[in-house]
């Protein structure tokens, strides 16, 4: 469980470290943890850092301090374990899960397509695209930002400014026809774009897992072109893998 030296600050990673403890070690609401001098030997880390780590674990109010009682757990931390072989819509994902989906509205507007796009879309030449960036929450904490992408061509009225339906996957089957049936994805971890430190302001060393995915619908055509960052904080996903 020890910390070892990363770009990504060490108040961080031991923040990190003791969400993971709380998760294996199965530790409910008003649990206490272990003191700060075990965390040290536990992570090998100064007092210093410890304290920044608990600190910032305070201010999201997973634990609270009792004056000379200790450190208790004052939440689970929301956590979403979801397998890659189904195809669900993070909507159903985070509901499955017993939590609430919440959806904050970034920006919806008509634009060119970039190469990568074009590419793996098949667009024609001078052919529009409509952007769809949202923040997606569980329970109002920050699960993922998602960047999805449609051709113009699927709207046959005006481009909405703001949509209802928390899920991406339904509105665009009940308002467009477009249906994806199997995706294909790429797993990527990266740092938060210049638009999420903006939106949810992130630390700009938190890692993010990006699925960067092209969905089609049954015909083998191409519909949606998707950059979903999922928070590792929330979401961790699994591969079940055969010889």
């Amino acid at each position: 469980m020890r910390i070892k030296g990363k770009v990504i600050p060490l108040s961080q990673q031991a923040k990190e470290k003791i969400l993971e403890y709380i998760r294996l070690e199965e530790l409910q609401p008003d649990d206490i943890l272990p003191t700060e001098a075990e965390l040290m030997e536990m992570l090998g880390v100064s007092r210093y850092i410890v304290r920044e780590a608990l600190a910032l674990l305070e201010q999201d109010r997973i634990i609270y301090k009792r004056q000379g009682k200790g450190t208790y757990v004052y939440k689970r931390p929301v956590e979403i374990e979801s397998g890659l072989e189904k195809m669900e819509s993070i909507t159903e994902i985070i509901e499955k899960f017993g939590y609430n989906p919440g959806t904050k509205w970034v920006d919806i507007s008509e634009g060119k397509p970039t190469r990568d796009m074009i590419a793996k879309m098949g667009l024609k030449p001078g052919e529009n695209v409509v952007t769809f960036k949202r923040v997606r929450t569980a329970n109002r904490k920050v699960a993922a930002y998602c960047v999805d992408t449609v051709r113009r061509s699927a709207f046959r009225d005006d481009i909405p400014k703001e949509i209802d339906n928390e899920s991406m996957f339904r509105y665009l089957k009940e308002h467009c026809g477009l249906e994806a049936e199997y995706a294909v994805a790429e797993i990527i971890p990266t740092f938060a774009t210049d638009d999420m430190k903006e939106l949810i302001k992130t630390d700009s060393n938190q890692l993010f897992i990006l699925l960067h995915q092209i969905h089609y619908d049954k015909e083998g055509t191409p519909i949606i072109y998707s950059m979903d960052y999922f928070n590792p904080q929330v979401f961790r996903f699994r591969v079940n893998r055969n010889k």
